[in-house]
């Protein structure tokens, strides 16, 4: 059996101020590429491998470092439904602390596959509260199961009770998704050299710059409403770009571009001239809409520019969510 989830941008978070008794919320896209796909079956142990060609694509150390996340995965699986082993064979994969979502995708998938291959029909967002996953942002859980555009609603303050990111909200009820779309303009990525945030580094973010001040989070709030949720389904591409614009130097967003390296700072501003451009989460993945050719040579100028390397990838939306055959 072979599982094939997406990664995601992250747009936003939406309430970091929780005023008002919720916090968190964000909206998101699925993507096609990258993506993470896995084959499985049943064993009697638990035995990961790599196709080969992974091998060439990624440093040994990354590997292995996957490896032990997937093993820890899969027990804490295997433990729930009272089984002891699986073969799990990675056919594809793409960067960790990347801002494109992997962690989750990763639990996400080995838990769908096993409880498949075992026949247990256990909900996703049963899998992800057991794996600890969506405590922050739910449009990882929401990429996987439902795919297209995501917003997702937060959580109860008085349930959350601070101010955290996913990594350190285990055991809190994943947030709701409120509004979910197919999504229809190409979306291109840039993956330079920059900054890797996650662990104790993520916690302590959160501390220092929450709360948001509440103007900020109502006037990322109104654009959200009234103009990017009707220019996705309205294919306002003009309307939509020009709120992604606008989210990079609004709230938590404005925190998350601070942080990154001068090189994806000018990459931003560099395709905001003629397209529409933003950070997914932390970073360091830009991503970009309108005129490709531009996109490409503005990333290329960026890069010859800062003297460092990047990857450039052309995608479109997962409007369908994982697949598994």
């Amino acid at each position: 059996m072979i599982i094939e989830s997406p990664s995601r941008i992250h747009i936003t978070l939406i309430d970091l101020n929780a005023s008002i008794g919720r916090v968190d919320g964000g909206v998101g896209i699925a993507l096609e590429k990258p993506n993470l796909k896995i084959e499985g079956d049943i064993e009697r142990d638990i035995i990961i491998e790599f196709d080969n060609t992974l091998y060439n694509k990624f440093p040994e150390d990354f590997l292995n470092k996957i490896k032990n996340r997937a093993y820890n995965i899969a027990k804490d699986i295997l433990n729930y439904i009272g089984k002891e082993g699986i073969y799990l064979k990675f056919l594809s994969l793409f960067p960790s602390h990347s801002g494109l979502g992997s962690g989750t995708q990763l639990s996400l998938a080995i838990g769908k596959l096993i409880t498949k291959l075992y026949n247990y029909n256990i909900d996703i967002y049963e899998i992800a509260k057991l794996l600890g996953r969506g405590g922050t942002s739910g449009i990882g859980i929401g990429a996987f199961k439902y795919g297209g555009f995501l917003l997702d609603g937060g959580h109860s303050w008085k349930e959350k009770k601070d101010f955290k990111p996913s990594s350190a909200s285990k055991g809190i009820r994943p947030a709701p998704i409120l509004f979910r779309h197919n999504f229809d303009f190409d979306i291109t990525l840039i993956i330079p050299e920059g900054e890797h945030v996650y662990g104790k580094r993520e916690v302590d973010i959160f501390k220092k710059y929450c709360p948001i001040p509440l103007n900020e989070v109502e006037k990322l709030s109104h654009l959200i409403l009234m103009k990017m949720l009707p220019a996705v389904v309205e294919k306002n591409l003009e309307d939509f770009g020009d709120v992604i614009n606008k989210i990079q130097y609004l709230g938590f967003k404005k925190v998350e571009v601070g942080l990154q390296s001068e090189v994806v700072k000018e990459l931003i501003q560099s395709l905001q001239k003629s397209a529409f451009s933003g950070l997914s989460s932390f970073g360091p993945t830009v991503y970009a809409l309108g005129d490709k050719r531009f996109i490409i040579e503005t990333a290329n100028e960026v890069f010859d520019k800062f003297g460092v390397d990047g990857e450039i990838i052309f995608t479109k939306a997962n409007n369908i969510g994982y697949k598994i055959w």
